[in-house]
């Protein structure tokens, strides 16, 4: 595990970096629009799924090993974090929740797979 410790850092690093980023420009356009409940959820689904795609991705990058298990591996960190918000604040495992937790880990294991069969160019 030691080995991938490095590329999973600076996936969940770069996966820090897109959420906060897009959700504060998603923010800034809903403060200007009148945006409906579905999209609001709908958004942010597709900002978290699209990052851990970006994690995986990026993870796989730096290790160029595994891409799967690096992809699951990341699925999982980020769906007992989103687990345990939903707990906290639902008091309930949620479909909402649940389905964000299939999608996040579907992107990371595209996100992986994708990542090792890119070629590293330096």
């Amino acid at each position: 595990m030691q080995f991938y410790k490095k590329g999973i850092v600076a996936g969940f690093l770069s996966l820090a970096v897109f959420v906060i980023a897009t959700a504060v420009l998603f923010g800034t356009v809903m403060t200007f629009m009148d945006v409906p409940d579905e999209i609001v959820g709908i958004a942010g689904t597709l900002i978290l799924s699209t990052g851990c795609l970006l994690a995986s991705y990026v993870s796989t990058q730096i290790i160029r090993n595994k891409g799967l298990m690096q992809g699951f591996i990341i699925a999982g960190i980020v769906s007992a974090v989103l687990l345990i918000f939903c707990l906290i604040a639902n008091k309930a495992l949620t479909v909402a929740c649940f389905e964000k937790m299939i999608c996040c880990t579907l992107f990371s294991v595209i996100g992986g797979i994708k990542g090792i069969n890119t070629k590293h160019c330096k």
